[in-house]
């Protein structure tokens, strides 16, 4: 019988699928026909344990999405294409108050002139997963301008969004040791981000980063996005961060390998990893690491051999059962270890960041302050 919980990451009893779950997705995913066959063998219960763990971790809609473009969806149990299905279902659902979200907030963004950029949600299901529909999220993610940040706060309070996130000795002193505030609407959650990540080692030109944006299409409407680098930047600081809490997703590694893939063709891989902006570390680091545990450095050759040449900067940790999760495993210990030095940072400047910024830290990320709306997830 094919067990599944009710929800994903958070209620599955491991962090993270196993290695031999996440390559058969990845090739599933890039069409790989070779690969698929080589790793199918490997996952226990085949495509039906597939269907499983994607269902506890998130990934329910794009692993539907890969088995109907590659005529599999016949090999699955009628029980997994029935919740394969019914998380697609949930998905259509979600993406319809969010998508009334996203088009109202962004009237009132474009009435103040403040200017967003979408991160993640709807536009990277569509780009990289092929639907607005392709990838399962539950919330929307907004990046403004550290300027901008007081002004889009009361944009969403205007609109009856409640600031979720608690702060310590007030919001603007808690905005020094975060890069985002959680809001909740009446319908749907918002994700307001003033910057890629937060760390004393990471200086990313803020400007440089806006006069590279992109524009993408979503309904007919244009939304700035990320450039294809500095979206592998903020992917890459996101994982981070969720590895050092002992808390990686399955869906930002699988993100990430989608990612470095579509556009390894053209990616200036040297001068990202050359960037003099405290990123170095975290990018070497958390990509060898995704691309070490799918397998996947053949889909990225022009990355990999950049990688190559920094392999001396790569971090050795203990690893144990969980992938991305590191001995010792007591308090997430082993994590914050090979996170510090991943960082480029000394050991001892990352405790110091770590233990002043933990108060707000934790105030922003403890459970929001009122139920958040049923569509969230």
């Amino acid at each position: 019988m094919l067990r599944v919980s009710d929800d994903h990451a958070g209620h599955a009893a491991r962090t993270m699928p196993g290695a031999a779950e996440l390559r058969l997705l990845v090739r599933l995913l890039r069409a790989d026909e070779h690969g698929i066959a080589r790793c199918l063998p490997a996952v226990e219960g085949g495509l039906d344990g597939l269907v499983a763990t994607c269902s506890r971790h998130g990934l329910s809609v794009v692993l539907l999405g890969a088995l109907r473009q590659r005529d599999l969806l016949d090999r699955v149990s009628p029980e997994g294409r029935t919740i394969l299905d019914q998380r697609r279902r949930r998905q259509a659902e979600r993406q319809r108050v969010l998508g009334r979200t996203l088009a109202r907030v962004a009237d009132l963004f474009d009435a103040r002139g403040v200017p967003f950029v979408l991160l993640k949600g709807p536009y990277l299901a569509r780009r990289l997963y092929g639907d607005a529909l392709g990838r399962e999220f539950v919330d929307l993610d907004l990046l403004v301008r550290r300027t901008d940040r007081r002004q889009a706060c009361r944009l969403l309070t205007e609109d009856g969004f409640v600031l979720d996130s608690r702060t310590v000795l007030g919001s603007e002193l808690t905005s020094l040791f975060v890069h985002g505030f959680d809001f909740t609407g009446r319908e749907a959650r918002i994700d307001l981000h003033w910057g890629l990540s937060r760390h004393p080692s990471l200086h990313v030109d803020e400007e440089r980063l806006w006069s590279r944006r992109a524009t993408y299409a979503l309904d007919d409407r244009p939304f700035g996005v990320l450039s294809d680098e500095d979206e592998v930047v903020f992917a890459a600081l996101s994982l981070l961060r969720d590895i050092e809490r002992g808390r990686p997703k399955a869906k930002n590694v699988v993100d990430l390998i989608q990612i470095v893939a579509a556009i390894d063709a053209h990616a200036g891989w040297e001068s990202l990893l050359a960037r003099a902006d405290g990123t170095r570390g975290p990018l070497v680091n958390v990509i060898g690491a995704c691309l070490d545990l799918a397998a996947a450095h053949d889909l990225a050759p022009r990355l990999s051999a950049a990688l190559a040449a920094h392999a001396g900067r790569r971090v050795a940790g203990a690893a144990s059962d969980d992938p991305l999760r590191f001995r010792p495993t007591r308090h997430g210990l082993g994590n914050k270890l090979w996170s510090a030095r991943a960082y480029d940072t000394s050991l001892p400047a990352w405790l110091v960041w770590w233990v002043v910024s933990l108060p707000f830290r934790v105030a922003v990320h403890r459970a929001p302050r009122r139920p958040r709306p049923p569509l969230a997830g």
